[in-house]
Parts: structure tokens; sequence; C-alpha cells
């Protein structure tokens, strides 16, 4: 009997320890890509700069936030996601107030805004890339060659934008 119960106690002992370690990891197995960045991206995001061709515009985004959100579905795992900006934006923006967003062929590096808002990433919507560096803030870098949104005007917002945030 004192065999089967030091038995018992290492199997309970030896599944214990199997289960803490496989689920120890919010990136555990299961989850797409797509989701793991999505948890990473999900969360409102402050600027800390934003440049315009290499010329700084920081001061035209005063208090300027990211919100990033939705909900993952696997049945969609590239999106449509959320977003909605809040904070002084210049008039024109490359930002509108909100929008949707896709993953584009790489989840780890590629956004896709939605600039018709069809709820399908298209040839007509904003490719942009991200990264979040090794202190936590977001780096966003897109090039405006038409931000076509209502109250844009082309030609004050085309090139190439980057954004840090955290």
């Amino acid at each position: 009997m004192n065999t089967f119960i030091k038995s018992l106690l290492s199997f309970l002992v030896l599944t214990a320890s199997v289960i803490t370690f496989t689920h120890c990891d919010d990136n555990g197995p299961g989850k797409t890509l797509e989701q793991k960045q999505l948890d990473k991206l999900k969360k409102t995001w402050n600027i800390v700069s934003a440049t315009l061709d290499s010329d700084t515009r920081t001061g035209d985004f005063t208090g300027f936030s990211l919100t990033i959100g939705g909900t993952f579905n696997s049945s969609n795992p590239k999106g449509p996601y959320t977003f909605s900006v809040s904070g002084t934006r210049p008039t024109p923006s490359p930002w509108p107030a909100s929008g949707s967003w896709f993953f584009g062929g790489d989840a780890e590096s590629q956004l896709i805004r939605d600039e018709n808002t069809n709820g399908t990433a298209d040839g007509s919507d904003l490719a942009m890339t991200y990264f979040i560096d090794s202190t936590g803030k977001l780096n966003l870098t897109f090039t405006c060659t038409a931000c076509n949104y209502p109250g844009s005007r082309v030609e004050l917002v085309n090139g190439t934008w980057t954004f840090v945030l955290q």
C-alpha cells in the first residue's frame, strides 16, 4: 500500500508539473501568429514622436493616442480589427478619426489600414510596417500617396510618415 501511495503521489506531481509548464505562456500552443500579435498590439498607444519625410511633426500631434482593438476571430485571423485616434491631429492629417485594419502578409511586421472602409483588405488600402522595439514602443511607418478620407488634403499629407508610440 505504501508503494502505491508513493507511486500515486509521484504521478500527481508529474502531472501537475506538465500542466503548469505547458500552460505558463500566454502565447502558448494553439494561438495563431495573428492572435499573438493582436494580443501585443491591442491597447492605447501614446505619441512619442511623429515625422514626415524626416521632418519632425510631433508638435502637430499633441496628446495624440492610437487605440488598437478588436476581438480575434479564428475564421478571419487577418481581421478586420479596429482603431481610433484621439488628441490633436493636424488638418489635414494622415489619420482618420477611426477605422479598421488587417494584418498584412507578415503578421509580425505588416498592417493594412482599410482606407475605403469596405471591411476587406484590397488594393486601395494603406500598407503600414510596424515593430515593437526592445523598450516596448510601437513603431509605425507608412507612405501616404492619396490619404483620401474626408477632410484630408492629399498634397499636405503625402510622404513617408513614422510614428513612435508607447
